[in-house]
């Protein structure tokens, strides 16, 4: 009986460290910069370097934001800009990320914060591209509270 529940105990622990494998194989890159407790000041640009590209592929980029609960607004209004290091491609969007719903309730995963990712550019890499990216947030105040890390992940 034992050695029964220890194999699927064993089965169980293997499957869910393949399910993360294939998850982590993807990801190309995945950083977080972390936010002062003041607030994101609205002059302040977070940079992202993306080293080296491994593979070939297409590749999407995600915007990811980890926020707090006493986050003001039901938006957050950034502006991201992508380039490549080849200067075949710059490319600039903003984008409004849904904080809460209509309702009040906090969107995105978490309990003490809250993680956002919302995908930014997709576009083909080739092994050695490298890729940079910029982001800001467009609201009106100098500092944005309740946002506690901003990253970037690229994903193929």
């Amino acid at each position: 009986m034992r050695r029964s529940y220890f194999c699927l105990l064993i089965m169980t622990v293997c499957l869910a460290l393949s399910l993360v494998a294939c998850e982590t194989a993807d990801t190309a890159y995945h950083r977080y910069q972390d936010i002062s407790e003041e607030g994101w000041q609205n002059r302040d640009t977070l940079v992202f370097h993306v080293d080296t590209i491994q593979r070939y592929g297409d590749y999407t980029s995600y915007l990811c934001l980890r926020t707090h609960p006493d986050y003001p607004y039901r938006y957050l209004s950034v502006t991201v800009s992508q380039t490549d290091t080849r200067g075949k491609s710059r490319e600039q969007k903003t984008i409004r990320v849904e904080v809460r719903g209509k309702d009040g309730e906090q969107k995105g995963t978490g309990i003490t914060y809250y993680v956002h990712e919302v995908p930014l550019f997709k576009r083909w890499l080739e092994p050695g591209d490298r890729v940079t990216v910029e982001v800001n947030h467009n609201m009106t105040r100098e500092y944005m509270p309740g946002i506690m890390g901003v990253g970037v992940k690229l994903k193929r």
